[in-house]
């Protein structure tokens, strides 16, 4: 959407609304949560690097999750639907027919949605030609892939029952069917308390391809397209190692695809210096295994073990749609358990990650070589070089500050949405761990989050 086009539109609950200066506003806050890193008193200030927006299109059109209430309003006495999002648990409307913070596929939905839901099919203008789904209708959420073009998946939630007989649904389903077709929708779910139904692709599922540039040993690379032409760029695609996901419609999933492709790759040149260095040292490891925890459908791990810089790759996730997705995600890309000898195995186990950590630390010294190498038992006895967390906004269980401190690892990766929480994780962790690299982002451009990227090291006995 162009931006004279979005002027007037309302950001309630954002910090920053359009006519600010939201490059200004990413500065600031990146700068904020730097000078809290530096407090703990044991970062240097040479080891921070910053990552804010730095254009006006970097702090719009990124977020590819995000739910709307509908208002009624009147105009020329006709009922009209329009968009709302609380503030203070006040609903403000939107002012418009979209939101310029949503990607560009859910912009366009929610333009053509809300201008069908209002359409109406007779002169008098007393008929809409979507009635039955304009009736109750409560609230709306809007999910779409990381690429611009993939999927949207719409959600229609209403306050009472949107049907009671069998004809009813069948009407019902009729008119949802031709309303998804005409929003360019992916998949339609309509909500309602002990009902649901689904129209357009089923099961609904996001999927999406990133794509890695692993053709420059000096600095891998993370793509959310590729370049179409001929030439050099066709070539330049040959070089592009396809990440194929599908993540659940309602489940978490990185709600920011431009933060998410800076994660990865901060990550990958992170992971491929740790494991580079551990063949130069004295006594190398024979065998170099990642752990993974809070793993969610596996944004992170898949492609990971696709660089094949490790031998076995252990990934574990509470909510068990996540597990799933995730399991799916690496028999897709051929890395769940065993696969070709070009990437790593990803073993993928449903757990709490506080628990999970407590096992470990209770498994330590004794090999479990009774156990299947597919299960759980056998790796929670096993030792692993480098730990990858990526932690909900409260941070770390604290039986996971405990294994990181205790157990055989020499490196942490931490990707942090949480500020106040990683201030209070690394004071735990700086008993063994050096920081070695922080990386700030701008999580949710216009807001106050950051996403913290923390590279440490086990601190060598003196």
């Amino acid at each position: 959407m162009a931006s004279s086009d979005c002027c007037s539109i309302i950001l309630p609950g954002y910090e920053c609304q359009l006519n600010d200066d939201g490059v200004a506003h990413s500065k600031n806050k990146v700068d904020s949560a730097t000078k809290d890193l530096l407090s703990l008193g044991f970062i240097e200030s040479d080891s921070i690097h910053k990552l804010p927006c730095r254009s006006h299109d970097e702090t719009i059109q990124y977020r590819n999750s995000c739910t709307f209430q509908i208002l009624m309003t009147n105009l020329n006495d006709i009922s009209m639907l329009c968009y709302a999002m609380r503030s203070e648990q006040t609903p403000i409307p939107l002012n418009g027919e979209y939101f310029p913070i949503a990607t560009h596929r859910i912009q366009e939905v929610m333009k053509v949605m809300i201008q069908n839901l209002n359409a109406t099919s007779t002169v008098d203008q007393k008929e809409f030609r979507f009635n039955l789904l304009r009736k109750d209708l409560s609230s709306v959420s809007f999910v779409s892939s990381w690429g611009e073009t993939m999927d949207c998946i719409t959600t229609l939630n209403y306050c009472e029952p949107f049907y009671v007989t069998d004809n009813d649904k069948t009407i019902l389903l009729l008119e949802a069917q031709l309303f998804c077709t005409e929003c360019n929708i992916t998949s339609l779910i309509l909500r309602s308390k002990k009902r649901m139904e689904v129209v357009g692709r089923a099961p609904p599922c996001i999927n999406d391809i990133l794509y890695l540039d692993l053709s420059c040993s000096i600095e891998w690379k993370i793509k959310l397209k590729i370049k179409s032409g001929t030439g050099e760029e066709e070539r330049d695609n040959t070089q592009l190692v396809p990440v194929y996901y599908r993540k659940p419609q309602d489940a978490f999933q990185h709600p920011n695809g431009n933060t998410m492709i800076q994660a990865l790759q901060w990550m990958f040149n992170k992971l491929q210096a740790i494991t580079s260095n551990n063949k130069h040292l004295e006594s190398p490891c024979t065998t170099i295994n990642l752990l993974e925890m809070y793993c969610g459908a596996g944004a992170h791990t898949v492609p990971i073990a696709m660089t094949n810089l490790f031998d076995n790759i252990v990934a574990v996730e509470l909510d068990q749609r996540l597990v799933d997705a995730c399991k799916v995600n690496a028999n897709t890309n051929k890395c769940y358990n065993a696969g070709p000898k070009d990437r790593t195995p990803i073993y993928v186990f449903t757990g709490d990650a506080g628990e999970w950590a407590s096992k470990c630390l209770s498994w330590k010294h004794k090999d479990n070589v009774l156990a299947d190498i597919s299960s759980k038992h056998y790796w929670q006895s096993k030792s692993f070089q480098v730990l990858l967390v990526d932690p909900p906004r409260a941070g770390l269980d604290q039986s996971v500050c405990q294994l990181a401190i205790h157990g055989s690892f020499e490196h942490i990766i931490y990707i942090s949405c949480g500020r106040q929480a990683l201030l209070k994780d690394l004071q735990i962790l700086s008993e063994a761990f050096d920081v070695v690299d922080c990386t700030i982002t701008d999580l949710f451009p216009r807001t106050s989050s950051v996403e913290t990227l923390v590279h440490l090291k086990r601190r060598k006995a003196i």
